[in-house]
């Protein structure tokens, strides 16, 4: 799949706003057979971190040479576009995180999502705060759902709303006549 994938982002547009001197943490999300995992670019640690919420055990042979080809692109770019940043990569190692597990075989996507917004380089109790609760991750999961939908650049967000509305109207119809026999 990542194949097929351009990862060279130095010429993105996108890319040309990045301060590499400002930033100690690079995500980068993966997807593998339907699983996700987070390669985290630690500056400040000097290390390669692997955040997989199943704990895969054959990481070497599923995920560490994609992962070593996405570290190898984000160090080309930190190198291109930042000389006067000495940065010693051959010091980088890597590290797997091992303590968090997800509860089923779906919710690897919401866990690489709280990840990028609490990961600090280190496990705390921010990632894992009752996260062995599907209902508790199907909650962040439906307020992420009305985060995307709901937000104001979201360019389909009138035409959702409306097919909300009559899909509502529609099961409140069917409710009022299966009421009256």
């Amino acid at each position: 799949y990542y194949n097929k994938v351009d990862l060279d982002i130095t010429n993105k547009e996108w890319a040309k706003n990045l301060s590499f001197t400002e930033c100690n943490l690079w995500f980068f999300p993966y997807c593998n057979n339907k699983h996700y995992i987070m390669i985290c670019v630690n500056i400040k640690a000097e290390r390669f971190e692997v955040l997989d919420s199943l704990r895969h055990k054959d990481f070497e042979k599923t995920y560490k040479s994609m992962a070593e080809r996405v570290v190898q692109y984000a160090i080309n770019y930190m190198k291109t576009q930042f000389a006067d940043k000495t940065v010693r990569w051959e010091r980088f190692s890597w590290f797997k995180l091992d303590k968090v597990t997800q509860p089923d075989q779906i919710s690897c996507g919401m866990y690489v999502i709280r990840w990028m917004r609490h990961w600090e380089g280190k496990y705390n109790s921010a990632l894992t705060k009752d996260w062995k609760r599907i209902d508790l991750i199907n909650e962040e999961r439906e307020c992420l759902m009305l985060d995307i939908i709901l937000d104001e650049e979201n360019l389909e967000r009138e035409r959702i709303m409306k097919e909300a509305t009559k899909y509502c109207n529609m099961k409140n119809k069917k409710k009022e006549l299966k009421g009256r026999k």
